[in-house]
C-alpha cells in the first residue's frame, strides 16, 4: 500500500523501534525506504569522524533491512540548517507515501517554545506519519489499533487504510468521548446515537474480516480518555487526524489531537486531512 517509506532517523534508542513498526506496517518486500539523516553543514563534514561513525551505523541499518528481503534501500544525508526543512525538502523529492519518525517525550511547553522536530514535522508534511513514542515495544504494531472518532469524515480518513491492511490487523478499538455533555437525558440520547454509528462502524470492520468493538467514554477531556484508554486496553498503536492549528493557537485553544500526539504514551499513526493516492 505504502510504496515509498521515509524513516527519518537521528540514531537514537528508538531506532530499532522505528525497524519494528516498519516492519509491522509495510510487508511488501517491494517496497522502496528511504533512510534519511539530516545533518547541519558546518556540523558533520564527510572528512570527519561524525560523517564516518554515522554513515557506518546508517549502513549497517541498511544491510539489516537488506537481509530481512527489503532490496530498495537508499540511505539519504541530507544537509540543512533546519532539521524541518530538510525532511520535508526529501519528503517532496523522493514522492514519499509513508513517513516514520520518533518522538523524545518533550511535552507541550517543550514543543511550543523550545521546539520539537517531531511535533512540527507533523504539522508540516501532509503524508501519514508514524511516530513511534513511549515505553511500549512490541512486535506487531497493528495487533490492537486504537481509532478515536467523533463521527467526521476527518476523523475516520483511517479506515481505508486498515481496511488494505485488514489481513494484517488484530482488532480495532473504536473509542468516542462524550465530551461537554450535561444531563442525563442529553447523555441518554447522546449514547444512543453514538452507539448506532459505532455498530456500524464494528460491522463494517467484520465484514472484512476485521476484529472491532467499542467503548464510549465520558469520564473527562477526550484527550486524557484516549490515551488512558490506550494503556488499560494494551493498544500497540493510535491512529488519530492531524490537527492544522499552530503551537500557540492550540495551546490556548485545544486541540483534541495535538494533545494525544504530544501526550500519549504509544506509538500513533497521524493521518492528514486527505486521503493519500496510495
Amino acid at each position: 500500500m505504502f510504496s515509498r517509506v521515509m524513516l527519518a532517523l537521528d540514531l537514537s534508542e528508538l531506532t530499532s523501534r522505528m525497524l519494528d513498526v516498519f516492519y509491522s506496517i509495510c510487508l511488501n518486500p517491494d517496497t522502496e525506504i528511504f533512510l534519511l539523516h539530516v545533518v547541519k553543514p558546518e556540523e558533520a563534514p564527510e572528512t570527519g569522524p561524525y560523517y564516518k561513525k554515522t554513515y557506518s551505523r546508517l549502513k549497517g541499518l541498511a544491510q539489516d533491512m537488506q537481509k530481512a528481503g527489503y532490496d530498495n534501500v537508499t540511505i539519504l544525508w541530507e544537509k540543512d540548517a533546519d532539521i524541518l526543512n530538510g525532511i520535508r525538502k526529501a519528503v517532496d523529492q523522493y514522492n514519499i507515501s509513508l513517513m516514520i519518525m520518533a518522538s523524545h517525550g518533550k511535552g507541550l511547553w517543550a514543543s511550543t517554545f523550545r521546539g520539537s522536530s517531531t511535533f512540527n514535522a507533523v504539522r508540516a508534511i501532509d503524508v501519514p506519519t508514524l511516530i513511534v513514542k513511549g515505553d511500549y515495544n512490541c512486535t506487531d504494531y497493528l495487533n490492537r489499533i486504537l481509532l478515536p472518532t467523533d463521527f467526521s469524515r476527518r476523523s475516520l480518513i483511517a479506515l481505508n487504510f486498515i481496511r488494505n491492511l485488514r489481513d494484517s490487523v488484530g482488532e480495532v478499538l473504536f473509542v468516542y468521548v462524550m465530551e461537554g455533555i450535561r444531563g442525563e437525558d442529553e447523555i441518554k440520547e447522546s449514547k444512543g446515537i453514538a452507539e448506532d454509528m459505532l455498530t456500524e462502524l464494528c460491522n463494517e470492520m467484520q465484514s472484512f474480516g476485521i476484529s472491532a468493538r467499542y467503548i464510549i467514554a465520558d469520564g473527562g477531556a477526550a484527550s486524557k480518555e484516549i490515551c488512558r484508554l490506550a494503556e488499560e486496553e494494551n493498544c500497540s498503536l493510535i491512529i488519530t487526524g492531524k490537527t492544522g492549528a499552530g503551537p500557540i493557537k492550540g495551546l490556548l485553544m485545544g486541540s483534541t489531537a495535538q494533545n494525544i500526539l504530544l501526550n500519549a504514551g504509544r506509538t500513533l499513526w497521524v493521518m492528514p486531512d486527505e486521503e493519500s493516492e496510495d
